[in-house]
């Protein structure tokens, strides 16, 4: 009896540190040599900081989120082809439902929505939908 009580809570755990815990290899993580105050990523979370320190850079808002589907085939294609975004550019997935500030500064009424701005945070482009290729597109007509 005490065998499979053992093994009962053995699983519990184990399934609990799966819930709790997730491996999400998808989700890019903010890349910043501390020493050097220099951004490593073209494809990186949003925060204000790393936002701030990509100075000479154009900068990309990616507002997405975690439960629409087309941001999710959108963020694997940036994961995966991120070396074909320009140099020159960073791309910020921004999170839809907790950025409300930044929602409502670029007038964002849905997800899967991309703003380009300048080094002070003015809008020079938005546009809604597609991957690397609308991306390069829209910042090459900009």
């Amino acid at each position: 009896m005490k065998k499979i009580l053992l093994i009962g809570l053995f699983t519990i755990i184990v399934i609990s540190i799966y819930v709790f815990f997730p491996k999400n290899k998808n989700t890019p993580t903010i890349t910043m040599k501390a020493s050097q105050d220099r951004i490593i990523g073209r494809y990186i979370d949003y925060s204000k900081e790393v936002f701030d320190n990509a100075v000479g850079k154009k900068k990309v808002y990616f507002f997405h989120a975690k439960w629409c589907p087309t941001c999710k085939v959108a963020n694997e294609e940036f994961l995966r082809e991120e070396d074909k975004i320009p140099n020159d550019v960073i791309l910020f997935k921004t999170d839809y439902d907790t950025e409300k500030e930044l929602k409502t500064q670029y007038d964002i009424t849905y997800q899967h929505t991309f703003v380009l701005v300048d080094n002070e945070g003015k809008e020079i482009g938005k546009w809604s939908g597609g991957g690397i290729t609308e991306l390069i597109k829209n910042i090459a007509n900009r």
